[in-house]
């Protein structure tokens, strides 16, 4: 048996502290609503127990959501930290190609950043390498990444690993940038946290460099999700799935428009709204299965509205239905 209890709230009458000068009491609430309009309003809730955790769901909610909870094959992931450190990586507008200084045998780039243009320093030329494409959360749209950003990081592409010291201390962009006095100051300064190097990243790997991602706006009250297809990196107030293909990625973001998967979000996430990832675990997603043919309608919805920029709501009834089946 499921696990219920009723929440009463009374609205009509002005109980704040600053009125009554304490807390008000519960004879408070009595004596009010004897000579005051006192509106009540009963609400039931019901538990949903998971492994880690107990979700409490309005009776409303989870009449709505009951068949689509259960086990996810899918692990969310928290965006790359960045956009921190007052902008030291945070690239302003895009890299400009220059021809590589006498010496150096690979592409580069001429940029500035936050932080070099704060500080007043001049822009400088590190090597092509270390730009990558990224967004934050608020550059994505349901459907769509509507803008990007590039910023720097001392990372080798094909270990997701951090350059050693030694490794860094070979480049342009140790030279020109990160050996600045003022620079390495301001990286100093900022969280140790999940690093040991001043350049580590937090979260930066492998997986937030994958080429196929479903993306998703950390604040706010339900999922808004685009496709990535091209490798670009979300930060860190932005959360993503690593999958194996384009056609995996869509039908993956058709499932998180389910208004039924929405309609717990919007009653779990904080006051402020935050759509963590952890919050995928407790839904019912199974691996994309190309065979099956809910999962390949799924898909093709997908494909409208991140690949041809279709209004999802044309098609929140059909994804309501296919996602019960799953």
């Amino acid at each position: 048996m499921k696990n219920r209890f009723r929440y009463i709230r009374f609205t009509g009458i002005e109980l704040s502290p600053e009125k009554l000068g304490r807390e008000p009491s519960l004879s408070d609430i009595v004596n009010y609503s004897a000579t005051s309009s006192l509106s009540v309003k009963p609400q039931n809730y019901i538990s949903i127990s998971f492994p880690e955790e107990t979700l409490w769901l309005s009776e409303e909610t989870y009449k709505k959501a009951k068949n689509v909870f259960g086990v996810c094959s899918y692990e969310a992931h928290e965006g790359v930290g960045f956009g921190v450190a007052k902008g030291a990586w945070l690239i302003i507008g895009e890299p400009q190609p220059v021809s590589p200084p006498l010496g150096v045998n690979e592409e580069c780039v001429r940029v500035e950043t936050k932080l070099s243009r704060a500080l007043g320093l001049p822009s400088f030329i590190i090597e092509k390498r270390f730009v990558f494409k990224g967004f934050k959360g608020e550059d994505i749209d349901i459907g769509r990444i509507k803008r990007y950003r590039y910023f720097i990081a001392a990372y080798d592409r094909s270990t997701g690993q951090p350059l050693t010291e030694s490794q860094l201390g070979n480049t342009l962009l140790w030279k020109n940038y990160l050996s600045n006095e003022r620079v390495l100051k301001r990286l100093g300064a900022s969280s140790k946290h999940l690093k040991k190097d001043l350049w580590e990243l937090e979260r930066m790997s492998l997986d937030a460099m994958s080429r196929y991602k479903v993306v998703w706006r950390d604040v706010a009250k339900r999922f808004i999700p685009a496709v990535v297809t091209d490798g670009a990196v979300p930060e860190h107030t932005a959360h993503y799935i690593v999958v194996n293909s384009l056609e995996e990625a869509y039908y993956l973001s058709s499932i998180l428009l389910a208004p039924q998967i929405n309609a717990v979000i919007n009653e779990i996430s904080p006051w402020v709204g935050h759509v963590e990832p952890r919050f995928i675990k407790f839904f019912r997603i199974p691996k994309y299965d190309p065979k099956n043919s809910d999962h390949k309608r799924l898909a093709e919805i997908g494909r409208e509205i991140c690949g041809k920029g279709e209004d999802y709501k044309k098609f929140e009834n059909e994804i309501e239905g296919l996602v019960s089946k799953l």
